[in-house]
């Protein structure tokens, strides 16, 4: 497992710098978690309206965020939440059970009805936007009670999605299923000021400015000291299934609060349009308008230059998965001999060289390899001649695009171009003709992906953002917009009725028999599990890595 913290020991007292800056993208162009896709857009929202609760990247298990206890009764159609005692929004209301229950609300309404791709559609609805919440309870001033229309065993695991980050109601507009315009949240930071544009270096238009909550630490401490009498209050409701979950004590351990004057005051995303090095970035010093504290999605020979600065890289372990897609409407790759000759000429460990640290994997299937679904061997490439398959599949030497993202570092993706120019070279030693598509990330390419208009081969990836297969199995095949355009009769379904298994040991042989199943078909090919890594200034001593990248910034200490 991925370390947790940088390496050098925190000076006593109080940190000297208060700013923590990060190399950034371009801006947001939404700014509600529900309707986030870009995992580095994400990780800025996070910090605003975090979820109920987090994977602790230690064990694997729970950390509550805002919530102490979420809890499922024996049958799976019951979830039952306590939240932390005293913890407020950034405009002073209260989280209570209300307040979530306005959010379970809108979620529920944003998955079912929304016009607009949403980020939580496979969550709350099956593959038919059927709605998955039946109904609500509210025992208590905490505690929150949902009802599902049917059983959802791996509901649980799905609260440290960050599309369910909690939000103020008061943030909602007059149609709660469009996207809010500003983040009021229950995280460490408020938002102070939103970028509206890339620029070079830093100025004011190109810098998203987070600020740390005055009360924050001390409601946190609060929630930590009041956490036995959550526990109290739960369980005095007098159900009897109270206590359902991973740990078996009914609870889950809150994240800790951050040591007195330690937190960063403020937080700066600089979006940057400047193509520097990351070495660059960071080895610069603070005052410089090219300086950052975070690079992320360092490439591996990055990384050599970062350790030549004398400055340290730190690495994630796999949770990502980046897929060759394949367009079923082309004439040519709707036929599975075509998307086998193709997958037969990838040689995955060419593409690593220079991109992906060495932790990096060739993908059996389309989920990471820690949830264990995997198929057991790589039944990807068939004994079959390519010029055999080529001429089965009447391909004339047309030219195929391959659509790849510019413009941005993704954790799981740091040099799509190098990929994409890998590939397209190794195709052509086989005589399949191939055209790069470059397409501008935030404005183009992903919007393209989520409303299925790319075209020939695509390029992407997806992160884990809970710890189910479910998630990207749900996101690639199933629901109202998969990311996959092949057309596939029974995988939604079976998809379906996995949740409604209670053994957790047979919903993975139902993962792991869908997986076989896909990779059998190759309606888009996984190609690389890649590790992720990350560049520190000088100054930061401590980073709260975590592998499924929800990092609470609160927790970074500065010389």
């Amino acid at each position: 497992m991925a370390a947790g913290c940088a390496n050098g020991a925190p000076s006593p007292g109080k940190s000297s710098r208060t700013e923590l800056t990060f190399l950034a993208a371009a801006p947001p162009r939404v700014w509600d978690p529900a309707f986030i896709h870009d995992p580095l857009d994400q990780r800025i929202i996070q910090q605003i309206c975090p979820p109920l609760v987090s994977i602790n990247s230690a064990d694997g298990n729970l950390t509550g965020i805002l919530a102490r206890t979420a809890n499922l009764n024996e049958d799976g159609t019951r979830l039952r939440i306590t939240l932390a005692h005293g913890l407020t929004f950034s405009d002073g209301t209260e989280l209570d059970s209300a307040a979530l229950k306005a959010n379970f609300e809108r979620w529920q309404k944003i998955a079912s009805t929304a016009a607009t791709p949403s980020a939580i559609d496979t969550i709350l609805a099956d593959s038919a936007s059927a709605p998955l919440i039946k109904s609500y309870k509210t025992p208590g001033k905490h505690v929150l009670d949902v009802h599902f229309a049917r059983p959802c065993f791996a509901f649980p695991d799905a609260l440290t999605h960050p599309g369910l980050g909690v939000l103020s109601p008061a943030a909602f507009g007059k149609d709660s299923t469009e996207p809010v315009a500003t983040p009021i949240g229950a995280g460490a930071y408020t938002l102070e000021a939103k970028a509206t544009k890339t620029a070079p270096h830093r100025e004011e238009a190109n810098t998203t400015r987070l600020k740390l909550r005055a009360e924050f630490r001390s409601e946190r401490e609060s929630a930590a000291a009041s956490a036995s009498a959550t526990h109290s209050e739960s369980a005095s409701q007098g159900s009897p299934d109270y206590g359902r979950d991973s740990n078996h004590d009914g609870g889950v351990p809150l994240r800790p609060a951050p040591a007195e004057g330690k937190a960063p005051a403020t937080i700066a995303f600089i979006h940057s349009s400047l193509s520097a090095t990351p070495a660059q970035w960071l080895a610069s010093k603070h005052d410089n308008p090219m300086h950052a504290d975070v690079v992320d999605a360092v490439a591996a020979k990055e990384q050599k230059e970062i350790a030549q600065a004398g400055l340290r890289v730190m690495h994630r372990d796999p949770f990502s998965v980046v897929y060759l897609g394949f367009n079923h409407n082309d004439e040519n790759l709707k036929q599975r001999a075509m998307r086998q000759a193709i997958v037969q000429n990838i040689d995955e460990r060419q593409l690593l060289k220079d991109q992906f640290p060495e932790s990096t994997l060739s993908a059996n299937g389309y989920t990471p390899a820690s949830l264990g679904v995997q198929p057991e061997r790589p039944a990807i490439r068939d004994e079959k001649a390519t010029t055999d398959l080529l001429k089965t599949a009447k391909y004339g030497g047309e030219n195929i695009p391959i659509a790849y993202p510019t413009g941005v570092r993704l954790p799981y993706f740091p040099l799509p171009e190098l990929t994409a120019q890998g590939i397209q070279k190794q195709l052509a030693e086989v005589h399949i003709t191939t055209q790069l598509k470059p397409m501008h990330w935030d404005t183009e390419f992903l919007p393209a992906l989520l409303e299925g208009r790319l075209t020939g081969l695509f390029l992407f990836g997806l992160h884990g953002l809970y710890r189910s297969p479910h998630d990207m199995l749900a996101r690639l095949f199933s629901g109202p917009r998969p990311l996959c355009n092949a057309r596939l009769t029974d995988i939604p379904h079976r998809l379906d009725a996995a949740l409604a298994i209670a053994s957790a040991s047979q919903r993975r042989e139902t993962y792991r028999n869908i997986e076989t199943d896909l990779i059998a078909d190759l309606p888009l090919h996984p190609l690389l599990l890649p590790a992720s890594a990350l560049g520190l200034s000088s100054d930061v001593t401590n980073y709260p890595l975590n592998p499924y990248l929800e990092e609470p910034l609160e927790l970074v200490t500065m010389r």
